[in-house]
């Protein structure tokens, strides 16, 4: 393969990732909706939300481990079928129980893009691009986060919330296909041979647990912050499903230019975690916009008020990119799996609490106040993450 052939690796993973967050931010703007279809209260939304992320978070780690043996390809590939039926079934179900089984049916086929497109980015990706790579493949799931939280209410005014969540089946085939052709040699480039005892290495690192401890808080308040902002515009500000998905999806569409911007400016600083902590700092601020500022400036102020928050945020994508560089290439894949794993074990508890919140209470608003004192805790524990050197960022 020649050096080329990376663009090919990145237009895949960039496709890949899209696929992942359409299906796991495309039910938020579904709850008020779904909710009223079938009799249930916000907790069992947010349950069903978070079911998505029990299994995509439990199978980070298996993942890592796979995809450093067997290659990005077979494990992507096993995992995409897994997804298209876990969404066709979601459309489709008529229970409680049926919505919650399937939901993690699709989280676990959506976790394997992450972890597997961040060993390919180590392994065909110099150093000086990768910040960039990761970017752009980030920027992937701004896109689909953004079609999901936009488009799938607008079709669900049409078609009924079943039919705009099964159409999203589609596109996880092309996927597919896409895949099992173009993506050529991944398990040459991506599975080499790994040394006995790559977990324990990687759980044995002091440098990867300020990051794990970090990413608990701020992507669980984050997580749960989206699944509940549609229904908060909606039950709260009055807006209609379709302008509370639009509101919610410039979060997302901003990030799919602030990710990127992100991993260029950091691959031209050589550092990265100075823009890091700004983005975790911006994200104490963006809960409390929309719980106090947002009810007092009407909609075309809210939209600009989602879209900046997502400008500003694209450096909470950069200690992915730290972690890879702390870790030999061998175990590249096993360390992402740990760290990503970290990233749900908020999103696996906080949806319920937060539903929690809003069925005992009413009040949205407490639920985004404490998502804010989540993600100061998480900006504490930010300060001791560590990155590469810049002369460790050369090899």
């Amino acid at each position: 393969m020649t050096a080329s052939y990376r663009w090919v690796i990145l237009a895949l993973t960039i496709v890949a990732f899209m696929q992942t967050h359409v299906h796991r931010l495309a039910f938020a703007p579904l709850i008020p909706t779904f909710v009223a279809d079938m009799g249930l209260g916000y907790t069992a939304a947010g349950t069903i939300q978070t079911a998505y992320f029990w299994t995509y978070m439990t199978a980070q780690l298996p993942i890592g481990l796979a995809t450093d043996r067997w290659g990005a390809r077979r494990v992507m590939l096993t995992c995409f079928v897994i997804l298209i039926v876990g969404g066709a079934w979601f459309a489709a179900s008529a229970s409680y129980a049926a919505s919650l089984v399937a939901r993690m049916l699709v989280g676990l086929g959506a976790a394997a893009v992450w972890v597997p497109g961040m060993r390919l980015m180590a392994e065909w990706f110099p150093a000086a691009e990768r910040g960039r790579a990761t970017g752009m493949m980030s920027a992937g799931g701004g896109i689909g986060g953004t079609v999901g939280l936009v488009l799938v209410p607008w079709l669900a005014t049409f078609w009924g919330w079943r039919l705009a969540y099964g159409v999203l089946v589609v596109p996880a085939v092309l996927t597919f296909v896409l895949i099992a052709v173009f993506l050529r040699g991944g398990e040459a480039t991506t599975a080499a041979a790994v040394r006995p005892g790559a977990l324990r290495r990687v759980l044995a690192s002091h440098a990867l647990w300020p990051f794990n401890l970090s990413v608990i808080f701020s992507y669980g308040a984050y997580f749960s912050f989206l699944t509940f902002l549609p229904a908060y515009l909606v039950k709260s500000l009055g807006f209609g499903a379709t302008q509370a998905g639009l509101v919610t999806g410039l979060i997302t569409a901003g990030t799919i230019i602030s990710w990127p911007a992100a991993g260029v400016l950091s691959d031209r600083l050589g550092r990265r975690k100075a823009l890091f902590l700004a983005s975790q700092g911006v994200s104490v601020l963006v809960p409390l916009a929309f719980a106090f500022v947002a009810p007092q400036v009407g909609m075309p102020a809210t939209m600009a008020i989602a879209f900046i928050s997502g400008l500003l945020v694209g450096g909470l994508i950069l200690p992915f990119v730290m972690i890879v560089e702390l870790f030999p290439r061998e175990d590249a894949a096993t360390a992402s799996g740990v760290a990503n794993s970290a990233c749900f074990v908020g999103g696996i508890v906080l949806p319920i609490v937060f539903g929690r919140i809003v069925d005992v209470t009413g009040s949205f608003t407490i639920a985004f106040v404490v998502a804010a004192a989540l993600q100061a805790i998480a900006f504490v524990f930010a300060l001791g993450v560590k990155e590469a050197t810049p002369v460790a960022l050369q090899r």
